[in-house]
């Protein structure tokens, strides 16, 4: 419980903390002490080249308004030409080339040497002939100053830079406030995020001509429909709404370079809705709510909602998490311990959905529901296939994560959002077309038969235990009074579906 409580903590902590994805804000955060070095964030930048989009200009990085303010009297030294605390940005794969963890701050003899332009200030490794842009480093020395001089750099590489707050002066009793602003060619989305943008723009495309389909359908064959087709068509108003969200979201971001933090939390909200609701639909359907049973026990009902809510916490939290992994560079172990349930419980409802499934075939078989038992095989196939590319996908994510970051964050999009919802919107789909309303619609929902004389007897011992029996109607029963009182009373068709209750 204190585990969860602290992960809760954490998720909330990131929900609300001052950084907007490129721009990251300082509020009278206080100076790291005497010589010491702290990295806070991680930037993901393209190249003017590399860029997908280039309708923003070149990208930059930019120091605004960023500014030190001491906390104590000071006597001994005048703040004004104070050097050592600095605010910069370098590329993550050479940070420890580029900085030696023993000896980061500069004195008189680095000075003589070529290796620094001042005393006590961040030293890096290069040649006394290289510009510090020639090694992908973008240093601001923060002053003791009302006023303050914004300084813009243009970012040549494209790759992942990381925020670093050193201070190799003597002095540590104040404050800086201040932004680092970094732009993209295309806007303020960071690198690793701009493909969801358009991603989620063509899937909510995708939700709406789906959407236009089934609601056709369903208005075509209203008198058909049972609860199961109602289900689709709320998983379908989800995901609808889910799309829109994220592309508005990521739209906004790109924008103006802060995250919406009313419609981040909403898309999160509804993501982990949808994925619960699926779950649960596939999962009393295959229990066979509204198939052979016309509703499920109540035991069976508490365990769906007990299931439901820890899921929606857990996958909540997860969500949070990966939304901010890299920027904020959280511990690996972190990141698999809200990793772990939610996975365990993916695993816990695969294994009861494929357990019911297994058995209300069995159950149509002995039935001989041959049209029911040919819906539920072909959905049994369709698990199997999402299983199959879901685990190797959860497989990889997790190869993922323990991995160093280099150019592989240009296409892991693909993996922790493009492949579930894709795969997602093809088990949706095969879905759509077993269960499409029609004029037969009502052969899939619970019925009872009529069987004909030779099971009349059993029947009658335990009319509980009887069942319809649907593909031996054929296409003409059922159209009047007529055809209903032949095929009954005249022996020409085995079963008749009647409506139960």
């Amino acid at each position: 419980m204190r585990a969860l409580l602290a992960i809760l903590a954490v998720v909330a902590q990131l929900q609300f903390r001052r950084v907007a994805a490129q721009i990251y804000t300082f509020e009278d955060v206080e100076v790291p002490l005497n010589r010491s070095l702290h990295t806070l964030y991680a930037f993901y930048i393209y190249s003017e080249i590399d860029a997908p989009e280039k309708v923003a200009g070149p990208p930059f990085v930019k120091f605004a308004g960023l500014a030190a303010k001491s906390t104590v009297p000071v006597a001994s030294f005048d703040p004004e030409l104070y050097m050592g605390l600095q605010v910069s940005i370098m590329k993550y794969r050479d940070f420890w080339t580029l900085i030696n963890p023993e000896r980061f701050c500069s004195d008189t003899e680095d000075v003589r040497a070529g290796r620094a332009d001042a005393a006590d200030m961040l030293m890096v490794s290069k040649a006394p002939s290289q510009k510090f842009s020639d090694v992908n480093v973008y240093p601001h020395t923060v002053k003791f100053r009302k006023q303050t001089v914004d300084e813009k750099r243009m970012v040549k590489d494209t790759g992942v830079y990381i925020l670093v707050f050193s201070n190799c002066g003597t002095f540590s009793s104040a404050t800086i406030s201040g932004s680092v602003i970094v732009k993209n060619a295309y806007g303020f989305l960071p690198g690793i995020e701009y493909h969801k943008m358009p991603f989620y723009g063509w899937l909510f495309l995708a939700y709406v001509v789906l959407a236009i389909i089934w609601m056709g359908l369903s208005l075509r064959w209203w008198k058909e429909i049972f609860n199961i087709q109602i289900c689709v068509a709320v998983v379908l108003f989800l995901g609808l709404v889910e799309s829109f969200l994220w592309y508005i979201f990521f739209n906004d971001w790109n924008s103006t370079g802060t995250r919406g933090k009313v419609v981040f939390v909403l898309a999160i909200w509804f993501t982990v809705v949808k994925s619960c609701f699926s779950y649960m639909l596939v999962l009393v359907a295959s229990l066979g709510w509204g198939v052979t049973r016309p509703f499920l026990d109540n035991s069976v009902i508490r365990k769906v909602q007990a299931v439901s809510f820890c899921y929606i916490v857990l996958d909540f939290t997860r969500e949070t998490v990966l939304s901010f992994r890299h920027s904020h560079s959280l511990p690996l172990s972190f990141v698999f311990l809200c990793l772990l349930p939610v996975s365990l419980m993916n695993g816990g409802i695969f294994y009861w959905v494929f357990s019911a499934l297994s058995n209300l075939i069995t159950t149509l078989q002995e039935r001989r529901q041959t049209q029911k038992l040919e819906l539920f095989q072909r959905l049994w196939q369709i698990l199997i296939v999402a299983l199959a590319i879901a685990t190797l996908t959860m497989l990889f994510q997790f190869f993922d994560v323990t991995r160093e970051g280099t150019g592989r964050w240009r296409y892991q999009w693909l993996y922790v959002d493009g492949i579930p919802h894709i795969l997602f919107l093809f088990v949706l789909v095969a879905m759509m077309y077993l269960w499409a309303p029609h004029k037969y619609s009502q052969r899939y929902a619970f019925s009872q038969q009529i069987g004909d004389d030779d099971d009349a007897p059993r029947e009658m011992e335990n009319p509980s235990a009887v069942w319809a029996d649907d593909d031996v109607l054929d296409d003409g029963a059922g159209d009047d009074e007529g055809s209903f009182w032949a095929a009954t009373q005249g022996g020409q068709s085995p079963d008749v579906i009647g409506k139960g209750p």
